[in-house]
């Protein structure tokens, strides 16, 4: 029994103290070194490397936008011409350009010309009983002047209507209205209408039908021509167009009176 104890407590011993000494704290590693060892090195950390500091912009600036690369001008296209700044009024484009063939230009002479078709009626009466001449007449007016503008023009103007049609005055004859007179003339530059007056002195004429040989003639009376029309531009400074007609005459002769009234359409061309 002894010796069986005696065994047991030769095993059970060096278990036990195996054991022991796995339980118990390694040296050095509750935070105090223990005694007789070494101490042991902590590697320190690599040196920072020499790097520039990087500057931020502040909160408030924008970032800058990034410009479009700049096209070179090829050598084929021609240098921009260098000049004098224009100058203008304010609110209104400027331009450099010069007066072109094309844009009316103001010389200061005015001249009209207007020929035309027209119905005249002449009466009055002979030998104490009336009579009346009337039907188609042939007609032309040419005046010269002085215009101060675009808009208005003054000059002495020499218009006359032959009548086509007998006269009842005479075997073969024809009657002829001449007239001279003040022609006062407004254009209406932008739509190119034009409104002419003529004051004049007139006198009937009996002529020849066919050669104009003139037979007697009345008194100088009172005359009034009236045209309104439309002229286009052909030129810098000619214009071309047509317009109404509107004549009246009165004269007397040998106690007697003569009155005259007519209208036609005319072709007018004009200077201004």
């Amino acid at each position: 029994m002894r010796t069986a104890s005696l065994v047991l407590c030769l095993l059970v011993g060096p278990v036990a103290a195996q054991e022991a000494g796995s339980a118990s704290p390694v040296p050095g590693t509750s935070g105090a070194p223990a005694a007789g060892s070494e101490p042991v090195e902590v590697p320190a950390p690599p040196p920072a490397r020499d790097t520039p500091p990087v500057v931020e912009p502040p909160a408030s600036a924008p970032p800058a936008p990034i410009a479009p690369p700049v096209a070179e001008p090829s050598s084929s296209e021609a240098p921009a011409a260098v000049g004098p700044p224009a100058t203008g009024q304010p609110g209104r484009a400027v331009t450099t350009a010069g007066v072109t063939p094309e844009q009316h230009q103001h010389l200061g002479l005015f001249f009209h010309i207007d020929v035309g078709a027209a119905y005249l009626r002449t009466t009055g009466s002979k030998g104490g009983s009336s009579f009346a001449t009337q039907g188609a007449a042939l007609g032309v007016g040419l005046a010269v002047g002085w215009a101060p503008n675009d808009d208005w023009a003054l000059a002495l103007e020499y218009w006359n209507w032959r009548s086509l049609s007998a006269s009842g005055l005479g075997p073969d004859t024809s009657l002829e209205l001449q007239a001279l007179g003040l022609n006062v003339t407004r254009y209406v530059v932008p739509a190119g209408v034009f409104a002419s007056v003529v004051v004049s002195g007139t006198r009937l004429a009996i002529t020849d039908a066919g050669d104009y040989v003139e037979y007697g003639s009345s008194d100088i009376g009172f005359g009034l021509k009236v045209l309104l029309g439309k002229e286009w531009p052909v030129s810098s400074w000619v214009r071309l167009g047509l317009a109404g007609e509107l004549f009246l005459s009165v004269n007397r002769d040998g106690g007697q009176t003569l009155r005259t009234l007519g209208a036609g359409l005319v072709f007018s061309c004009s200077g201004l």
